[in-house]
């Protein structure tokens, strides 16, 4: 299902959704984890110049610190979010109206493009990675990360009283569909994994695994797959 007209629609939604709402509990958690997975995959440094595609509450910006930070480009539709992250870090954050579909910058303008749970979202998620990878220089890296096998579904509007998508996702994305979409790009080198296992959702534990260090959560993680093989979420990178 796509939006006639998704620019439309987004800055619409940018001005009501708050971005910056605090999430709580087991949405925080898995939000954190999809978090952790998208840095370790990107392995930023402060020599780096990277495009945050679809920044929201602008998280990337938040995990360095001033002085020691990648230069961090952030991109949304909606531009009264983009003015709180400009009030939140002032100059530092450099922010940007664009399309993620219709990207403004020069080839090679990047060493690394992050899209975090943003494909999911748009009509041409394809067009999108290729965007992504003209902005690249080469070697640059592409890290991206989805809902997995996801489930579409759909509410009626009490306005229109038309099918709409549940949280606008409206595209279900695997493994297979992502590395087409990356080698249509031109990404290369590709490289997968799923995480966050729904018996760990099911079983409602994630409080009492909030403190674990990334690489001791994603064990347990793992060690859950080889009962229970499904996940929540997909990160991919693949490189120009």
């Amino acid at each position: 299902m796509k939006l006639a007209n998704h620019m439309a629609h987004y800055r619409i939604d940018a001005e009501h959704f708050d971005y910056f709402e605090e999430r709580r509990g087991a949405d925080r958690d898995a939000a954190r984890r999809i978090q952790e997975a998208v840095l370790s995959e990107a392995g930023l440094t402060v020599q780096d110049r990277a495009l945050d595609l679809g920044s929201g509450n602008g998280w990337l910006l938040e995990e360095f610190p001033a002085g020691a930070s990648p230069r961090i480009v952030c991109v949304d539709l909606g531009i009264t979010n983009l003015r709180r992250l400009r009030a939140r870090h002032g100059a530092r954050a450099v922010v940007v109206v664009a399309d993620a579909e219709h990207l403004p910058f020069r080839p090679g303008a990047f060493t690394a493009v992050i899209a975090s749970e943003v494909l999911e979202h748009l009509n041409d998620p394809g067009r999108a990675l290729r965007e992504a990878a003209f902005c690249l220089t080469p070697g640059g890296r592409c890290v991206i990360s989805t809902p997995y096998r996801e489930p579409l579904r759909y509410s009626l509007c009490i306005h229109c009283n038309r099918p709409t998508p549940v949280n606008a996702h409206i595209h279900s994305f695997d493994e297979q569909t992502h590395r087409t979409y990356f080698t249509e790009a031109g990404l290369t080198r590709i490289r997968y994994y799923t995480f966050q296992n729904k018996l760990l959702q099911y079983l409602r534990i994630s409080h009492l695994l909030r403190f674990l260090p990334w690489n001791l959560w994603r064990m347990i993680d793992r060690l859950c797959n080889l009962f229970y093989n499904r996940c929540h979420s997909i990160v991919m990178r693949g490189i120009r």
